[in-house]
């Protein structure tokens, strides 16, 4: 079993593998995931469809890989940030800027994520597991910055997160490179307009003095 495994990892750590994953991202963007097929992800790859069954048994694993890269990354650099000394609200700051940013370097693997086809497949518990673990760390930020008295009292933890994914993960449907606004100026505009709705209002206007 272990030297299975051990297989299975040099497999996934491969470049042919990345390439793979990045393909099955593209057409589960264009095709939806139900649609797509596996010679579909082959012929993107420039490969026999069934030489894709030495990296995978079926579309559904494809699926996982997509999905859990860039939720894998942005969690590890969301954590890195939760556990620092940083004051709250450059948490929280930092935060939204891995949330952009991940948009910028994984935005089919994250539209598929968002597009929540993963729902009812054999790994929809890990997936949501995933997602459900940014939320965690998200909450953990704003009520930190609550019980510091950097953030708005008023506010539920759980809404405002819903809030600002609301906001940011909206971006999949609407983001390229081509339309005008660089990542450095959308995540300058959204940060500043969830930390003005959600700072405390004295320590913000001391802020801007």
């Amino acid at each position: 079993m272990k030297k299975t495994n051990e297989k299975k990892e040099r497999k996934k750590a491969s470049e042919k593998f990345t390439k793979i994953v990045d393909a099955a991202a593209k057409i589960f963007r264009e095709k939806g995931f139900k649609e797509a097929t596996l010679e579909d992800i082959a012929n993107e790859v420039g490969m026999l469809k069934g030489s894709l069954y030495y990296y995978i048994d079926k579309k559904e694993d494809l699926l996982y890989a997509v999905v859990e890269r860039p939720l894998g990354e942005m969690t590890k650099n969301l954590k890195e940030i939760v556990n620092s000394h940083d004051a709250p609200s450059i948490k929280l700051e930092k935060a939204l800027k891995n949330h952009v940013y991940g948009f910028e370097h994984y935005q089919s693997e994250l539209f598929v994520w968002i597009s929540i086809e993963w729902f009812k497949s054999e790994f929809g518990g890990e997936i949501a597991t995933l997602g459900d673990e940014i939320d965690h760390l998200f909450r953990q930020i704003i009520l930190e910055g609550i019980e510091k008295k950097e953030f708005r009292s008023d506010l539920d933890p759980k809404l405002m997160t819903f809030a600002i994914f609301g906001v940011y993960n909206y971006m999949q449907r609407w983001y390229s490179p081509n339309n005008g606004y660089s990542i450095s100026d959308i995540s300058s505009q959204f940060n500043e307009f969830v930390l003005q709705g959600i700072m405390d209002k004295v320590l913000l206007c001391s802020t801007k003095k």
